[in-house]
């Protein structure tokens, strides 16, 4: 039995042909898009806007400034779009309404005794959920 033998021919040119066929992948699409194969991997990088050695990018900070590309751009137009608007529950449960309305005439706006207070907060709600579970509520009233 052989323990220690040197891989076949044929397995040497399956790994060869897999390794030259593999290349460079991209899952981001406008890396992909704007990848020129003839180009090094520092001059796409560059061109992109990326950083390809960082600790040279942070030496020379204002240089990494200036650097704009494809990908740079890219990514200041996603910043600057506009932000999804933050949902606001439009219904509460009964039984949760029922449990802030008596906590709220046992102990007015005091957060941190309605957290302590076992027997109504049955859920066991922190003050700041208590908080923020009566501005839902007292907003839904308000509609």
């Amino acid at each position: 039995p052989r323990v220690h033998s040197k891989p076949t021919k044929s397995q040497n040119k399956k790994r060869k042909k897999k390794l030259v066929s593999s290349g460079l992948q991209f899952h981001h699409e406008s890396i992909r898009n704007n990848w020129n194969p003839k180009e090094t991997l520092r001059q796409n990088y560059k061109r992109l806007g990326l950083a390809y050695d960082v600790d040279e990018c942070i030496k020379n900070a204002q240089a990494h400034k200036e650097l704009k590309g494809a990908i740079t751009q890219e990514l200041t137009k996603v910043q600057k779009a506009p932000k999804a608007a933050k949902y606001i529950p439009k219904s509460m449960a009964v039984d949760e309404q029922r449990i802030l309305i008596t906590l709220k005439k046992k102990h007015g706006d005091d957060y941190k005794k309605m957290a302590r207070d076992i027997k109504i907060n049955i859920y066991q709600k922190t003050a700041s959920e208590l908080r923020q579970r009566m501005e839902l509520f007292n907003h839904l009233q308000s509609l």
